[in-house]
C-alpha cells in the first residue's frame, strides 16, 4: 500500500496538471475570441453597398436594407450560378483535346449571369433614389460612388 507521502505527492501532481489544463483551455478560448474579432469579428466591414447608406436618416437606411434584402435571394442564386458556371469552365481547361471556344463562351456565360444579377440591384437602388429628397439621393450617389470598383472602401470613407 502506497505511504501517505506518495498519496500527497500524488494528490498535488494531479490538482496541480488540472490546473494547466484548465489554464490551457481558458486560454485558448480567449486567445480565439481575440484573434475573431481583429480578424473582422463585430468591427468587420460591411458589404459596400450595404455602408452606402449609411449617411441617410435612419427610416432611409432602413428601407434601402430592406430593399437589398429583398435581392438577396434572386441575386444569390444568379451568382451561385454564374460560379458553377465558372468552375465548369475552369474544369473543361484542363480536358483533352481542349476545346478553347466552349471554355471562353462559359466564361462569357458566367460574366452575363453576374452582369444581370449585379444590373437588378442596381436598378432597383435607382428605382429607390428616386423616392429620395435631392440632399439625400446625392448623400446616396456618394456612398455609392465610394462603395464600386475604384472607389474607397467603407473603412477608408471613415478616415477624414
Amino acid at each position: 500500500m502506497p505511504s501517505q507521502r506518495t498519496l500527497t505527492l500524488a494528490l498535488v501532481a494531479s490538482v496541480a496538471l488540472n490546473l494547466f489544463v484548465i489554464g490551457a483551455v481558458v486560454g485558448v478560448v480567449v486567445l480565439g475570441h481575440r484573434m475573431r474579432e481583429a480578424v473582422g469579428g463585430a468591427n468587420r466591414p460591411r458589404q459596400p453597398l450595404w455602408s452606402a447608406a449609411d449617411t441617410l436618416p435612419p427610416e432611409h437606411q432602413r428601407a434601402y436594407r430592406q430593399l437589398l434584402r429583398g435581392q438577396a435571394g434572386p441575386v444569390g442564386g444568379q451568382m451561385r450560378q454564374a460560379r458553377q458556371a465558372r468552375r465548369d469552365a475552369w474544369g473543361d481547361l484542363g480536358a483533352e483535346p481542349l476545346n478553347g471556344p466552349a471554355v471562353s463562351r462559359r466564361l462569357a456565360e458566367a460574366r452575363a449571369l453576374e452582369m444581370t444579377a449585379r444590373g437588378g440591384v442596381e436598378d432597383r437602388i435607382v428605382a429607390f433614389a428616386a423616392t429620395l429628397p435631392p440632399a439625400e439621393r446625392a448623400d446616396l450617389a456618394k456612398g455609392l460612388a465610394l462603395s464600386g470598383p475604384g472607389g474607397r472602401g467603407p473603412r477608408e470613407r471613415r478616415q477624414p
